[in-house]
């Protein structure tokens, strides 16, 4: 029981880190290319179905606060935005700007969300949406900005689950890449974990250093850097990461010779890699939360199923001896005194 969780807590281990480098990789190309502002500003632009009334919005001062210019790549920006735009907008600071623009549109006094619909005009997308969207709660004016802000939420949801398969992709990809770069193959790497006492007892003691206690220290994921090191330092001499540069160029040396290389072989040399690093990358694609949530489930249940350390036994010493002899049978006697006379 304890190497096939050794084996397993080795490959969420790998796996885990791996998942980290991948998701610092995509978080850096995000902010370089503002996916998040991208991704928001193409929802509510669908949302409004007017161009007119977008920029309206994303012009007022209470936008334009949270409204950032994309990180730029040597002065020069990756993104698709051509104007600073914000990543997130809360539920109700959303409906309210949108009602204040729509309001100051048409020259309207107040933001009630009725007359706002019924000064759209008849063929305009957004009135049919905000007259589906309050039907039946038009005399309550709190009803009908809770509705507008229940739009917004829901449409945020299927937005944010069209980001997440977005991420996930880009996960699986960059996961391959990773896995051919540190030749990160499970196959091998199942293996070596389970022939190698040595190899487990590192992946398990590197496990153990992330280990959430919970109420002791936060549940946090490690850093990038932290990943990295583990990897190229701690790991990597147990565990089959990386290239044998030695190994790469006989090889190629002698795939160069077809004399010497049946391709039979060589098909299933590159097979067996291939698939080993696809697992690889879909297993990166998971996440790092994911992998960070199992391995310490296997942590814990490690620790739970260690046996208790034996008792030692307690050496006799001359203070228990003496303890041990009965009262009456001890006489003190020092070289001053004598014996009082019966």
């Amino acid at each position: 029981m304890e190497q096939i969780l050794g084996v397993a807590i080795g490959i969420v281990l790998i796996c885990l880190l791996l998942s980290i480098i991948a998701s610092h990789v995509r978080e850096v190309m995000a902010a370089f290319t503002a996916r998040r502002a991208v991704v928001l500003e193409g929802a509510i632009r669908k949302m409004v179905g007017d161009p007119t009334i977008f920029e309206k919005f994303a012009s007022h001062p209470l936008i334009e606060t949270i409204s950032f210019e994309p990180a730029k790549f040597f002065g020069i920006t990756l993104s698709r935005v051509s104007k600073p735009r914000p990543t997130y907008i809360a539920s109700p600071l959303f409906s309210r700007v949108l009602l204040v623009s729509l309001a100051e549109i048409h020259n309207l006094s107040s933001i009630d969300v009725p007359a706002i619909v019924a000064s759209l005009p008849a063929d305009s997308a957004l009135r049919q949406k905000l007259s589906a969207i309050i039907l039946g709660i038009e005399h309550d004016a709190a009803a009908c900005r809770s509705a507008v802000e229940q739009w917004y939420d829901g449409t945020m949801d299927r937005v944010n689950g069209l980001y997440k398969r977005h991420t996930q992709i880009w996960l699986l990809l960059l996961g391959m890449i990773l896995a051919v770069a540190f030749n990160a193959n499970l196959f091998t790497i199942t293996q070596r974990l389970w022939t190698s006492k040595d190899a487990r007892d590192a992946v398990t003691a590197t496990a153990q250093m992330y280990g959430c206690k919970g109420d002791e220290q936060p549940c946090a994921l490690p850093s990038y850097e932290t990943a990295r090191n583990d990897i190229q330092r701690s790991l990597g001499e147990e565990l089959p990461l990386g290239y044998d540069w030695k190994y790469v160029k006989a090889y190629w040396r002698a795939a160069a010779n077809p004399e010497h290389q049946r391709a039979v072989a060589v098909v299933g040399h590159w097979g067996f890699n291939l698939l080993g690093w696809m697992l690889t990358a879909i297993a990166v694609s998971l996440g790092a939360p994911f992998w960070f949530d199992m391995l310490n489930k296997l942590i814990n249940l490690r620790l739970a199923g260690q046996k208790p350390e034996k008792a030692q036994p307690m050496q006799a010493t001359s203070v228990s001896a003496v303890v041990a002899t009965p009262a009456a049978a001890i006489v003190v006697q020092t070289p001053d005194q004598t014996p009082p006379a019966n």
